[in-house]
């Protein structure tokens, strides 16, 4: 799989390209595109010149998620 730049379309929210099923998460690395469909930071398909998910996970918030290993 090749890993792609994140992209962003005129809304605040990415656009995560799904090549052979699975995409880049921006919070959980490559995944199956059905792992999105029970993410909270899920927003639907995007239906305009660049398909894929959209996704409004904001990554500010996950910043105060991180923890040093074996914690």
């Amino acid at each position: 799989m090749d890993l792609r730049h994140v992209t962003k379309e005129h809304n605040r929210f990415r656009t995560l390209m799904v090549e052979e099923g699975q995409l880049v998460c921006p919070r959980a690395g490559i995944v199956d595109v059905e792992r999105c469909w029970i993410c909270p930071a899920f927003d639907g398909m995007s239906g305009g010149h660049l398909e894929g998910v959209v996704c409004k996970a904001n990554l500010a918030d996950l910043r105060s998620d991180v923890r040093p290993a074996g914690r």
